[in-house]
């Protein structure tokens, strides 16, 4: 499936900034312990601070022939020299994105039901995320979970389609494994990392719940 990392860290600067949370630090750690995958989420935090913050994460990530992904924000990325995006449900489509960052782009989707799931595949995407599965560690009241029945289902479209699946929400070592039982092609985390009192342990723990299914 696209030879993607198949643990994937969403660096979000506004949950590092609630909870004074060095985003540096975290994915510096989270590439020692193994992982190969982060996205930045701006959120709310002006472009020359994400510039910036961008730079740092993008060097750790391009120093282990890692994936370094832009949230939301391709003129970013491009600026960024990033593997691609990732977009909310509804946004830029990937023959727009690939006009900007090239044909090799990385183009993620975050997805909540099976529509946009099938919206993705039609489209070519190269992975979506799918949540939230449990709840939310970093939002918290986000909305009702999909649950894992209903992720099953959706998540069987998305294989037919040979389209990568990260679950999404509320994921933990302890539960990654009715994850990928459900169909999920990969782990995608927030708080699981974020909020980790030993984040390279953490990581440790998600690569190894992978390598077991």
């Amino acid at each position: 499936m696209k030879g993607l990392p198949r643990l994937y860290l969403i660096a979000d600067v506004d949950t590092a900034r609630r909870d004074e949370i060095d985003l540096v630090e975290v994915v510096s750690r989270f590439v020692s312990a193994g992982g190969r995958m982060v996205s930045l989420r701006p959120g709310g935090a002006d472009d020359k601070s994400v510039m910036e913050l961008g730079r740092e994460l993008s060097a750790l990530l391009f120093s282990v022939r890692g994936v370094f992904l832009m949230h939301r924000r391709p003129d970013l990325a491009l600026l960024l020299g990033a593997d691609g995006v990732h977009l909310p449900s509804r946004g830029l489509s990937p023959r727009e994105v690939k006009r900007l960052l090239g044909p090799s782009a990385v183009m993620g989707r975050s997805c909540h039901d099976g529509d946009e799931v099938g919206r993705a595949i039609s489209r070519g995407e190269t992975f979506v995320t799918l949540g939230p599965l449990f709840e939310s560690l970093s939002k918290k009241g986000y909305g009702p979970s999909l649950g894992v029945d209903e992720f099953r289902a959706i998540a069987d479209e998305a294989v037919d389609g040979d389209l990568p699946v990260y679950a999404l929400g509320g994921v933990l070592p302890e539960n990654g494994g009715q994850c990928l039982e459900a169909g999920a092609y990969g782990l995608a985390v927030v708080g699981g990392i974020l909020g980790a009192d030993d984040v390279e342990a953490a990581t440790r723990e998600y690569l190894a719940v992978l390598e077991e299914c």
